[in-house]
């Protein structure tokens, strides 16, 4: 049998590139987000020690459904369910040998055995392996241990493991418990801030608010002022929220306002900012690609601070906070001389 496999190995690796680029294709039109695709042509060693198992019989080479075998990581359970029926869909699925190989001990691993038209003999079947991200770690674990989870393994070992698959299938549950309040959160804060209501200003809150028609006209004025193309994506949420909280913009209602009172002045400020951010951080206008939703923010975050009621040197205290955390990460000099440059030419 292996003298056979190796007259076959070229075109079972040829089999192997291409179920992977229709399964990757197939995943990709699906939408189901994975963590990655892989595909492997069973090594001849490996096939040796395959053959060589006692417990079971091999008439022919291609009884071993596992020459090409094909895996799937997904970064949630539920997802499992939804690969799972795009395969049942678009593979010629042999059931009889398929199979959701769960086992108490933690590990748990679909296994799907497929038949190909087209392939190198009649009796040619390859397998797809589907896993979340947290199995896949406890399957790589387990192999690099080099043992096999199961009764022969000493019982105080086998009770260790065990705990370990109870925290994995936890963090498995609440990955998925997390994904849904994070998706029913973010609908709960559209619905607030398109009503004018008021909430803390933290990621989920500034995503419901970029996308209000105030912000995204003045989004795109700044895209049309700097002639460069609006895109749909967010300008980096973690460094708006926390310029936001510095700009002493706490909540989605006081960002709301700021934009009616600085947002006109947005336009005339960007010349006098990209002079300024030319000189003292070296970025030009010309180095961004696309003007993102909430950039305009950056703008009417540093006009509510610049032109606001405070003194000029608690400005300049409060940008270098802004820098220091940002820019210049422990150089509080280097922080406070260019709050002090901005400050000054945009005041």
């Amino acid at each position: 049998m292996l003298e056979e496999y190796e007259t076959h190995r070229a075109a079972l690796s040829a089999v192997g590139t291409r179920l992977d680029a229709e399964l990757r294709e197939l995943l990709a039109k699906s939408g189901v987000p994975v963590q990655f695709v892989t595909w492997r042509l069973k090594t001849p060693a490996s096939l040796a020690h395959k053959l060589a198992r006692p417990e079971k019989t091999y008439r022919q080479l291609w009884d071993v459904t596992d020459l090409v075998a094909l895996r799937v990581a997904t970064y949630f359970e539920d997802h499992l369910e939804q690969v799972s029926r795009l395969i049942e869909q678009h593979f010629r699925v042999d059931f009889t040998h398929s199979a959701d190989k769960t086992k108490p001990a933690g590990y748990r691993s679909i296994h799907y055995v497929c038949s190909l038209a087209g392939a190198p003999h009649a009796d040619f079947r390859f397998e797809i392996q589907l896993r979340t991200v947290l199995q896949h770690a406890w399957a790589e674990v387990e192999h690099d241990l080099g043992y096999k989870v199961d009764d022969a393994m000493p019982e105080a070992i086998r009770r260790r493991f065990s705990r370990v698959a109870g925290l994995l299938e936890i963090a498995d549950q609440e990955f998925v418990s997390i994904r849904r309040e994070l998706a029913a959160s973010r609908d709960e804060a559209r619905a607030t801030v398109a009503k004018s209501g008021a909430l803390p200003i933290d990621l989920v809150s500034l995503d419901a608010l970029i996308r209000q028609p105030a912000i995204e006209a003045l989004d795109r004025e700044v895209a049309t002022a700097l002639s460069i193309p609006f895109d749909d994506g967010s300008f980096f949420p973690d460094y708006l929220v926390k310029l936001l909280r510095l700009a002493g913009l706490e909540t989605t209602r006081d960002v709301v306002a700021a934009v009616a009172a600085q947002g006109p002045a947005v336009k005339g400020a960007l010349g006098k900012y990209f002079e300024f951010s030319k000189r003292a951080l070296g970025f030009a206008p010309e180095s961004i690609g696309h003007v993102q939703r909430g950039y305009s923010l950056l703008f009417v975050a540093l006009l509510s601070v610049i032109r606001g009621d405070a003194l000029a040197i608690n400005k300049v205290a409060r940008l270098s906070r802004l820098y220091l955390e940002t820019d210049f990460p422990g150089d509080e000099r280097k922080a406070q001389r260019v709050a002090g440059e901005l400050v000054s030419s945009l005041g």
